[in-house]
């Protein structure tokens, strides 16, 4: 029971190391490259503490406990930014001021005015009266562009606080501590990452040594087997042949005898 748990916190925490490690890389061979160094990295915290005693094994441990639980919170950073993104996603606040954001860049993309300063400046120095008329109203289309694009900026102002989607629970904790939401979920990874390196470390620990100190229970009770044997003649009902038989010393062969 211990070692398939051990298999399973081991086999959790590969898998989000390999996540954070992908999510680093850039080509295909940094990507996989960064996979498995830091799949060897989570291995070697969870096992060398049951492999080997040596100081130096302790001094390799430590540096490979740090590198995996760097590993682990790039992959709480990565996660959680994922998450927020879905939440604004399905934000009807993001949802509609985008629809707005769209709906302002077409009216934006139709208006061909200049800037008004320099129709102005034209305007100022016309004496025709057709394109004075042209002018102010290529002036009224500056003005309404420059509106358009100030209620843009507001707008992406109000999509951008939305699309933030903040951890409910981080922010109540943020409140609580008087920490900001970032030094929160800091600390958070941090500890989740330390314990899911010490509970596995541990539980392979114990696997290992109750595999090497349990003990081997014979199939069949060793009179039970030396009576078969001597009734099968592979084996005389004398001290001597009960040792050379079963390899054991004077004595336990003269216990067995008198069993017998």
């Amino acid at each position: 029971m211990i070692k398939k748990l051990a298999i399973f916190v081991t086999s959790t925490a590969v898998t989000m190391t390999a996540i954070a490690a992908w999510d680093r890389g850039g080509t295909i061979i940094d990507k996989a490259v960064l996979v498995a160094m830091s799949v060897v990295i989570v291995n070697v915290v969870h096992l060398l503490p049951a492999m080997s005693r040596r100081p130096a094994a302790w001094l390799v441990w430590f540096v490979c406990l740090f590198g995996a639980i760097y590993g682990h919170l790039t992959f709480f950073t990565n996660a959680s930014l994922r998450a927020a993104d879905l939440r604004a996603q399905q934000s009807v606040l993001a949802v509609g001021t985008q629809k707005q954001i769209e709906t302002i860049r077409e009216a934006l993309d139709q208006i061909k005015a200049r800037p008004v300063a320099v129709v102005a400046a034209q305007l100022a120095q016309s004496d025709d009266k057709r394109e004075r008329a042209a002018l102010r109203d290529e002036i009224a289309e500056g003005k309404r562009s420059q509106a358009l694009l100030d209620e843009l900026s507001r707008l992406q102002a109000v999509s951008t606080a939305a699309q933030a989607g903040t951890d409910p629970v981080m922010a109540r904790l943020a409140v609580v501590t008087g920490w900001n939401e970032s030094q929160v979920a800091i600390a958070i990874g941090l500890i989740f990452s330390i314990l899911l390196e010490l509970i596995g470390a541990l539980l392979w620990y114990e696997a290992m040594r109750r595999e090497v100190t349990q003990p081997v229970t014979p199939v069949t009770d060793t009179v039970t087997a030396l009576r078969a044997a001597i009734t099968a003649g592979e084996c005389r009902a004398t001290v001597a042949s009960i040792r050379v038989f079963l390899g054991c010393s004077q004595e336990k062969a003269m216990e067995l005898r008198r069993e017998i």
